[in-house]
């Protein structure tokens, strides 16, 4: 299992990150637009930060369904390990 250690730098929808600690790549997330279309906005994609699993998160953009029914807002976020998997090596 992976995980991002911090983040590098924040472009419009590619994010440089160090990996486990030691690994520096680039995470571009073209093929993730078209399921999550509010990345698509560059000014809330840069907004990503990094949260306490860790991995990449945009605070507010995810709904959760709490065990009243109600939908609050939650941080959109993924796996360390499916980022991973969408990143090359950066230098």
């Amino acid at each position: 299992m992976h995980t991002i250690t911090s983040i590098i730098k924040v472009e419009p929808y590619t994010i440089v990150v160090n990996f486990d600690g030691k690994e520096k790549r680039k995470i571009k997330f073209d093929s993730l637009l078209a399921d999550f279309p509010i990345l698509k906005n560059e000014k809330i994609f840069c907004l990503a930060t990094l949260d306490d699993y860790p991995t990449i998160k945009w605070d507010g953009l995810a709904k959760i369904r709490e065990l009243d029914g109600s939908l609050n807002p939650g941080p959109l976020d993924f796996s360390p390990d499916t980022l991973y998997g969408l990143s090359e090596p950066y230098q």
